[in-house]
């Protein structure tokens, strides 16, 4: 096992937490529901193929807030098995983890905080769809850089970059990543030509409702270009120009008002973060829920096709089709929508030993 830090690969790791995204970011996305600080109120949800429900909790949230969600009590077996995905302790040493500092808070007080400060009326009337911050570029190109290497270097979600893109990234980052903002900016401008083939696009997107929760994180699959997500805020990035033509799968038809203004290398020194609207970004979370839950459904329509083809030798008729899809509806109906992966794999059992049991 790999004991060295993954960034500067010099000093040994320390069980240092690394968060894997920029944690003022993403916060109000997993904390529970009035808690903006970062106060152990985490709150995470997974809905994949492998896992539907409560992920993990923060050690301030209550027993009975955790059995509220999930109907049960919480056991001494979740307790032990609460994770937290988001940080990292293989991922750099004490001395790495300190690197990060300067561009993320600079990130957070100057762009970030700035856009989410604004009045939602007020971001509305710009027509041009984004937002301009001056001599800004530098530290949202560290920025993106950093979150994407992080995510990479854990294999957060079983996203990878190539080992070549991953290295680029590392590279980059460990020239210039040294001392206090000023510092790291000059190293960012010194070493700009070893930085050239990485292009990236910001948009926000407003939020009516006071439920910030609502939102999440996301690491498409897609690539030319990359797509993540962070609560509001979206990072489309790639190794080549970024084309306007070239736009993830979930975004199209909601960044097309301005991705052709924020594209980072069609501009100079000034940053651009795209803005917009709860409409788009509802529209934007109901298409990542619609993939996931369609990924469940291709998952267990899969599973009972294949059981039902070893062990009763031939795939199901139509009649043994509509009544797993009758069970598995009912299922769904009676547990309000709380699936559980598990339960639904034994009931997909189940179904096969019906079937068996009305052929013969």
């Amino acid at each position: 096992m790999n004991t060295k830090c993954k960034l500067c690969k010099t000093n040994d790791l320390e069980d240092v937490g690394s968060h894997i995204f920029t944690e003022s970011i993403i916060r109000t996305a997993l904390n529970e529901d009035g808690f903006t600080k970062r106060a152990d109120k985490e709150l995470m949800f997974e809905i994949s193929v492998n896992k539907v429900g409560l992920d993990f909790f923060g050690s301030a949230i209550q027993p009975e807030k955790i059995e509220e969600i999930t109907g049960k009590p919480v056991t001494d077996e979740q307790i032990a098995g609460n994770e937290n995905e988001i940080i990292n302790k293989k991922l750099v040493c004490r001395d790495c983890e300190k690197r990060f500092n300067p561009i993320e808070t600079a990130f957070v007080q100057d762009i970030y905080s700035k856009i989410v400060k604004k009045s939602n009326e007020e971001l509305k009337k710009d027509t041009c769809n984004y937002i301009v911050f001056e001599d800004k570029k530098l530290i949202a190109l560290q920025f993106v850089i950093i979150n994407v290497w992080r995510a990479s270097a854990s294999n957060y979600d079983n996203w990878k970059l190539t080992d070549e893109q991953e290295e680029y990234l590392r590279s980059f980052i460990d020239k210039t990543l040294i001392g206090d903002l000023n510092s790291i900016n000059d190293k960012t401008k010194e070493f700009a030509d070893e930085i050239t083939d990485f292009d990236f696009a910001l948009n926000y997107f407003i939020q009516d409702e006071e439920r910030l929760s609502d939102n999440g994180l996301l690491i498409d699959n897609s690539v030319n270009p990359y797509f993540i997500l962070l609560n509001r805020l979206s990072i489309i990035f790639d190794f080549k120009k970024i084309s306007s033509d070239e736009i993830p799968e979930f975004l199209t038809s909601i960044i097309e008002d301005n991705v052709a203004c924020i594209i980072s290398s069609q501009l100079e020194n000034e940053l651009r973060i795209g803005i917009n609207s709860d409409k788009q970004r509802k529209l934007l979370f109901h298409r990542i829920a619609m993939h996931q839950l369609n990924q469940i459904i291709t998952k267990c329509n899969e599973t009972f096709y294949e059981l039902h083809r070893k062990f009763l030798g031939f795939y199901p008729p139509q009649s043994s089709t509509a009544y797993y899809v009758k069970t598995m509806e009912n299922y769904v109906a009676e547990r309000k929508g709380k699936i559980n992966i598990e339960e639904m794999m034994q009931l997909i059992i189940k179904v096969v030993s019906d079937c068996g049991r009305s052929y013969f």
